[in-house]
């Protein structure tokens, strides 16, 4: 209870923008819907100041101070963080670690090959609408969106490029499973590491035709892709305990 209590003292005081009373702080916080007595109260407006979260800038006012609010920063991120990985777990249902390793050794066998074939097959108009699904994966993430759609899209136009009906159909039933979509690029996109760049260095490698370095390229990015579900995995299980 301390810790949700100190933590709605803190957003309080934060966006309330100017000094604040005790008093004040109190009503707000039973407006919030927070059973708690103007004693306790000022009780835990002693104890942040004590942990130097809160400084007085009046007699009865108090601020939030630089450390206060990086500690709310915290908060929010560790919030949002179990938000994500509760979504996660929710979209797998569950699927282990290994259903999706299992998939991603498949893909890497199978789009290695369709990335080799594309540089040698792939017509300039093919290459030219790879620029820009990556370009639009691109803008979908500056929006702040993960781009799911766009690495579905791009990956499933490499496979046409081909020229290989096989492999196509093959990276279409792989790619069509929405919940491994989503999980792969939610990974991903929380360890930072970025989908767009690999797309850049395997088009980059259509556009030199050198089938061993697109080959490459599509190695090295499903082979990122494992590493980091086998490194974040556990994290997000972590993330979701009581």
């Amino acid at each position: 209870m301390d810790q949700q209590l100190d933590y709605a003292i803190l957003q309080t005081i934060q966006s309330n923008r100017q000094p604040i009373g005790s008093w004040s702080i109190y009503y707000l916080l039973r407006e919030r819907g927070f059973d708690v007595s103007a004693p306790t109260i000022g009780r835990r407006l002693r104890d942040l100041e004590r942990m130097k979260l809160l400084g007085k800038s009046t007699v009865d006012g108090r601020v939030i101070t630089p450390l206060g609010e990086r500690s709310l920063e915290k908060v929010a991120r560790d919030r949002q963080n179990r938000a994500h990985a509760n979504k996660l777990l929710k979209v797998l249902g569950g699927k282990t670690q290994k259903d999706v390793i299992d998939q991603l050794i498949v893909r890497r066998i199978i789009e290695a090959e369709s990335a080799s074939f594309a540089a040698v097959r792939a017509s300039n108009a093919l290459i030219a609408k790879l620029e820009s699904i990556v370009q639009k994966q691109k803008d979908s993430i500056k929006r702040g969106e993960m781009g799911v759609r766009e690495d579905v899209s791009f990956h499933e136009t490499l496979a046409k490029a081909s020229g290989n009906k096989v492999i196509f159909l093959t990276v279409h039933l792989l790619r069509s499973q929405e919940w491994m979509n989503y999980v792969v690029t939610a990974i991903r996109a929380k360890v930072g590491t970025s989908l767009v760049v690999d797309h850049e260095n395997i088009v980059s490698a259509l556009k030199a035709r050198d089938a061993s370095l697109a080959r490459q390229a599509m190695e090295r990015h499903i082979d990122q892709l494992l590493e980091d579900v086998e490194r974040h995995w556990k994290l997000f299980r972590k993330a979701t305990r009581p």
